[in-house]
């Protein structure tokens, strides 16, 4: 499996999770160590605090968002993923930073999203 297919893989479980409802699911994804950058809120540090934004994020209703990789770096036990967040009436970007771990699976230590605006009208 080529780098950018694990990102895919990895990229369609958000999705499923936001319309799950699946805070727990939408954590694990993330080192516990892992920082979260937000426009406009202070640095999320830890995954029990991610856990929380998480619950928070999907506590308004199912949410349909598809995680798209752009471009692809990787260095060593890093590969950042900068892609975009699209949903029904939104699009954001994001940069990803992903860790290799011991057992083998990509965790993120770093993510870092925010919205491109509200979309141009029809």
């Amino acid at each position: 499996m080529t780098i950018r297919e694990e990102l895919d893989t990895i990229n369609a479980g958000p999705g499923r999770a936001y319309v799950e409802q699946d805070a727990e699911s939408l954590a694990a994804y993330y080192t516990d160590d892992a920082r979260l950058l937000f426009h406009g809120a202070p640095i999320i540090r830890g995954r029990a605090a991610i856990d929380g934004t998480m619950r928070d994020s999907v506590a308004g209703g199912p949410q349909v968002l598809r995680f798209e990789t752009g471009e692809v770096i990787v260095d060593g036990s890093l590969v950042i993923d900068i892609g975009a967040i699209v949903g029904p009436s939104s699009r954001s970007k994001y940069v990803a930073v992903y860790q290799r771990q011991a057992d083998g699976s990509l965790k993120i230590v770093v993510d870092a999203a925010t919205s491109d605006g509200m979309p141009p009208a029809k």
